[in-house]
């Protein structure tokens, strides 16, 4: 490996939209930064939960964490010389596709490959032409695959980083021939999640978006809403919330409770296509009262061979970095958190809830808990880990087709 490797990180400030794109362009240009900062500022803070307002006035990416903090975490990598491009800057984007074959390593980063390619699709052209290595992590591998994995063939994408996996992202991929898939599931970003040793109110919280039907269960929504219903017979206050946060936000709220509850993100019927998608969105839209008996009747129940795509996410490691104690429905969490070691498992049925409550109520198995997590995801499973193991594995080892952890 190089002892600098000169590195071009493209990012976006929210999904790709021609107002967003205006915006970006133009502040950048005309030094409009402090101006657009100072309007932001005299919104009112619940504006900021509208997307498109949030979209134009902020980053659009405020409250996915993870998009930052993978951004920073290949900025602070030693080994590389990163020049950061923003998709949604017409102009910066530009002068950076024009000087292409000046970088080593280019790195597309979730946010600028995940809620729409349209954009990114402009520089298949210019992708084709570079001299360095290409790594693309895919956001949302559950949505606009077809296109995804399009554009991975047609720039001929050496390297293909998943989240998801080894036997998900492998069979999502496989059609991609020139591409190494590797795994790059989240971490835990220490500089911004700790705990600030307050008193914590809150027994049990809940901030994040409710997920839609098309994603073919409901065992999230379920675990949330059943704690939210039944919490204060249990002698516990809880605060949940189907709404998302900014990273500052969550991070005090993450220090407000002494637990979280949450699920593996993803799908259980992942897709190279959004067929299913698609068809669930067209009867939902046809049918507006559609429950999701209705639907996963319709759609899911009989579904062939399905292949899973549940993983861990970001959020999962976020309550870590706080000391603050999780309770997750039963999964694989990508092999890295284990059940009753670093979180307290819940069945998906609930019939182990008494343990599930006789545990968390327990000052002390509490404090054990969230301590050797907290210990164990420091010592291997911050951000520069994850980065430091694809720089490995791109430069230093004899990559095969097959994922590497």
């Amino acid at each position: 490996m190089r002892d600098i490797i000169r590195t071009l990180l493209l990012y976006a400030t929210g999904a790709p939209r021609w107002e967003r794109v205006v915006v970006d362009s133009l502040v950048s240009s005309f030094g409009l930064t402090t101006a657009l900062q100072r309007i932001a500022a005299s919104v009112p803070e619940y504006w900021f939960q509208n997307p498109y307002v949030r979209s134009l006035l902020s980053d659009g990416y405020c409250n996915l964490s993870y998009v930052h903090d993978w951004q920073q975490a290949f900025c602070q990598e030693p080994l590389l010389e990163c020049t950061t491009c923003n998709l949604n800057n017409f102009f910066e984007f530009r002068k950076c596709l024009q000087r292409i074959r000046d970088y080593d390593l280019i790195v597309i980063l979730h946010s600028a490959a995940g809620d729409n390619m349209k954009f990114l699709r402009t520089a298949t052209t210019a992708l084709q032409s570079r001299r360095g290595k290409l790594l693309v992590f895919f956001g949302n591998e559950y949505n606009l695959m077809l296109e995804k994995i399009g554009f991975a063939k047609e720039v001929g994408a050496e390297f293909i980083a998943s989240q998801l996996p080894l036997v998900a992202a492998e069979w999502l991929y496989a059609d991609c021939d020139a591409s190494h898939v590797l795994l790059a599931p989240p971490a835990l970003n220490p500089e911004l999640y700790r705990s600030n040793s307050r008193p914590r109110p809150i027994d049990i919280g809940f901030r994040g978006d409710a997920y839609r039907f098309t994603l073919g269960d409901v065992e999230r929504s379920n675990l949330i809403n059943f704690f939210r219903k039944y919490s204060e017979q249990w002698g516990l206050f809880a605060d949940i919330k189907f709404v998302r946060y900014h990273r500052t936000q969550w991070v005090t709220f993450l220090n407000q409770c002494k637990g979280i509850i949450g699920a593996e993100s993803g799908t259980y019927y992942l897709e190279k296509d959004d067929r299913t998608q698609l068809a669930v969105e067209q009867y939902v839209q046809q049918n507006p009262n559609a429950g999701f008996e209705d639907i996963y009747t319709r759609f899911f129940k009989g579904y062939p061979n399905p292949v899973s795509g549940k993983a861990i996410s970001s959020r999962h490691f976020e309550p870590i970095g706080t000391n603050t104690c999780q309770i997750l429905l039963e999964g694989s969490y990508n092999g890295i958190l284990r059940a009753d070691e670093h979180y307290i498992s819940i069945k998906k049925d609930f019939s182990n809830l008494d343990d599930v409550l006789m545990r968390f109520m327990d000052p002390g198995y509490r404090d054990r808990m969230v301590r050797q997590t907290y210990e164990y995801v420091l010592n291997q499973h911050t951000y520069k880990h994850p980065v430091g193991s694809l720089l490995e594995a791109m430069y230093l080892k004899q990559v095969s087709p097959a994922a590497i952890g």
